[in-house]
């Protein structure tokens, strides 16, 4: 009779223990899918902050150049200008087309190549005559470190400032039926150019040649945004910041090397973005550099970065 007890109760607790193994073996499975949805929400929300702060990087630097392009925009509308904007392509080469079709009867077509650091009044004073004051100090007012292209005409009929791509290497001033166009033809255009475009967390680089990319690339790294409230101190979190930027500069240099190898005959760099990140990324090299105002290349638009790459500046005097 006893045995019989203890068989029952052995069986009995067999089958608690069967059934709390069961109950186990659930309660595991219901915590790995637990914990799957916490990695799964961790990788959605760092993903997620990571996409916020490269836009955020994106909305700051378009601001910036927002801002900037604003400024120099009331400057030039203070300063009398009677108009003044950005020109590339089409548009350019049917002014310089109207500008070369011009014929006077008479001398009174001006043309003034005036060279980065040359004063203007230093270079027409004995060639040309006939510029009036207000005109000559709207001149001087233009800032480029390419120089400028005057074409003025004593009728008041063409009275145009075109600051080009790349620089005018020397000053020289005429008057005469014509406009002569040569330089400026010469300098809005360039036989091989590097273009870097440096943004956090984004940069462009590319090689431009009869003007068009032959080759580029989009380089692409994570990079800290804004820091929050709390936690890492504002020292450390600059340190890191400082440590992804050199790290996005390294991806960029390494993209570049191949490219610096294969065209040797550089010209010129075109550059744009942020000037700290520009200056890690081009360390060591030696080319002649050009300074411009470029947006990030976002979804890889390389038609826009081309055109913005290969647009004038120009003002009616």
């Amino acid at each position: 009779m006893l045995d019989i007890f203890r068989k029952d109760e052995v069986k009995s607790l067999k089958e608690r223990i069967s059934g709390l193994e069961e109950e186990n073996r659930k309660l595991l499975l219901q915590l790995d899918k637990r914990d799957e949805k916490t990695r799964k929400a961790v990788a959605s929300k760092q993903t997620a902050e990571r996409e916020l702060n490269e836009c955020e990087q994106r909305l700051s630097a378009r601001g910036k150049e927002i801002d900037a392009i604003r400024k120099e925009k009331e400057k030039e509308t203070g300063a009398g200008f009677r108009f003044s904007g950005i020109i590339s392509g089409k548009r350019l080469d049917e002014v310089l087309s109207i500008l070369g079709s011009m014929e006077a009867k008479t001398a009174s077509l001006i043309t003034i190549y005036l060279a980065d650091g040359d004063k203007l009044e230093n270079v027409v004073k004995d060639a040309v005559p006939g510029i009036d004051g207000s005109a000559l100090s709207l001149i001087e007012k233009i800032d480029s470190s390419t120089g400028k292209a005057v074409f003025y005409d004593t009728n008041g009929i063409v009275r145009l400032v075109i600051v080009p791509v790349f620089p005018i290497m020397h000053s020289e001033a005429f008057a005469g039926r014509k406009f002569d166009l040569g330089l400026i033809g010469k300098s809005l255009t360039s036989e091989k150019t590097l273009v870097v475009n440096a943004h956090a967390g984004e940069s462009f680089i590319g090689i431009v040649e009869t003007d068009r990319f032959v080759e580029h690339k989009i380089v692409r790294s994570s990079v800290m945004g804004k820091h929050s409230k709390g936690g890492w101190s504002q020292k450390r979190f600059e340190k890191l910041i400082e440590e992804d930027l050199r790290h996005h500069a390294d991806k960029v240099r390494t993209a570049l090397a191949p490219m610096l190898h294969e065209h040797v005959d550089i010209r010129y760099v075109v550059a744009g973005g942020d000037g700290k990140l520009l200056s890690m990324v081009l360390e060591g090299y030696e080319y002649p550099l050009v300074m411009k105002s470029l947006s990030n290349v976002g979804k890889g638009n390389v038609d826009q970065m081309l055109k913005e790459v290969m647009a004038v500046r120009w003002y009616g005097v």
